[in-house]
Formats: C-alpha cells, sequence, structure tokens
C-alpha cells in the first residue's frame, strides 16, 4: 500500500488506561520535546491489558493495519506473565509475529516497558517528582525510598517502582490516576530518562515521524 491510502499516521494499543493516557499526552503535547513531526493517531486498550498485549495483540491490532501507516504495542513487562523471555527478547518475538500477520517490515513496534510504566516516573528530576506528589517530608525522595527500603544506597531507581511510587502517594493521600501520569508526561524532561523502553519509544517515533 502506498502512503495516501492510509487513513491515519499511527494506532497505539496500550496495556491500560494509565498508559493510554501517558502516552496520549506525549504524543499531542510533547511533539517538539520527543523530536517528531506532528501526527494522527489512535489509542486503543487491551482487554486483558498486558497479559493480552503480549498473548493475543493481533485481536486488536490486526485489523487496524490497512488504515495507519504504523502501529505500536506499548504493556509492562511485570504483568505480561512472561517467564522465559527477556522484555527485549519478547518485543522481538512479538514484532516478528505481528508482521508476519501482514504489518510489513518497520510498520510495527513493540515496547514492554521494565518493570512498568511507574519506571518512567523515576527518570524525572526530584523537583518535578516532588511537584507531583505535593512532596511534604522533611527528607529528600531518595533519603526517603533508601529508609523505606526501595533503593540501596547508590541507587537513583527503585526495583518496584509501582510500590515506591504508591508509598508516596499514600503518605501525602493522594490517589494515583491517569491525570498524575498525564501531568508528569507533560512536564518531565526527556534528557533525564535513559529507560531502555522509553528509549526505543523515542526512537521509533523520531525514525517513523521525523521532525521537519
Amino acid at each position: 500500500m502506498n502512503e495516501a491510502s492510509f487513513s491515519k499516521d499511527l494506532v497505539v494499543l496500550a496495556a491500560d488506561g494509565t498508559i493510554q493516557r501517558t502516552v496520549q499526552t506525549l504524543l499531542e503535547d510533547r511533539q517538539d520535546a520527543l523530536g517528531i513531526s506532528a501526527l494522527t493517531v489512535d489509542i486503543q486498550t487491551h482487554r486483558h491489558h498486558d497479559s493480552g498485549c503480549r498473548s493475543a495483540p493481533g485481536e486488536v491490532i490486526n485489523p487496524l493495519r490497512n488504515l495507519y501507516r504504523k502501529g505500536m504495542l506499548i504493556f509492562d513487562f511485570h504483568g505480561s506473565g512472561e517467564t522465559q523471555r527477556t522484555a527485549a527478547q519478547l518485543e522481538v518475538d512479538l514484532e516478528q509475529q505481528l508482521q508476519n500477520a501482514g504489518w510489513g517490515h518497520d510498520r510495527i513496534a513493540v515496547v514492554a516497558i521494565e518493570p512498568e510504566l511507574e519506571a518512567w516516573v523515576f527518570g524525572a528530576s526530584v523537583s518535578v517528582l516532588e511537584g507531583l506528589v505535593g512532596w511534604s517530608q522533611p527528607q529528600g525522595i531518595s533519603d526517603w525510598l533508601e529508609l523505606n527500603g526501595f533503593i540501596t544506597s547508590g541507587e537513583t531507581k527503585p526495583n518496584d517502582p509501582q510500590a515506591a511510587f504508591d508509598g508516596m502517594l499514600q503518605m501525602h493521600r493522594k490517589r494515583r490516576s491517569r491525570k498524575l501520569f498525564a501531568d508528569l508526561a507533560r512536564t518531565v524532561s526527556f534528557s533525564r530518562c535513559q529507560d531502555r523502553a522509553f528509549q526505543k519509544f523515542r526512537a521509533t517515533l523520531q525514525r517513523w515521524f521525523p521532525a521537519e
């Protein structure tokens, strides 16, 4: 199919509403920071969330392959149920599976976030995190994370980012919400985020939709 035959640029299959809202904010509000051009995008969610994205992504995204130039699948590796492959290996296998189902070369990408979306939270600067949760503790965030066993001395990111983030929110009587993640996506500096999955997400978009 030629480029003119596609209705829109990109369809994203997200595991849940939180990832959906985060990605939507990034693609709509942070195009310049991502280094991409304006694009038309639709974001779907899988009824079986992370595990569905791993085991049956095609049921949602394959019927759309003739409508969109590109497709992307994004889910949390931790919740996917995968026990044999690494996140990177799983991405390669799913990309090959979807290519064979009709997407073809370099029209589909899979991003498995390790261990989950909250890993991107801790790529933000301390000041952004403090503002996000309304930080009011006498010690800094890093000291609090170490004191509560989420990191050890010298570490910067917790091994269980979801539990750490939830602990920070509970301490400040804030509820986890899609808006929180959208606010983070809207304000975070990408220069600090070295997360493998985020770097793949950004590099893929730059290759597909380079800034004009």
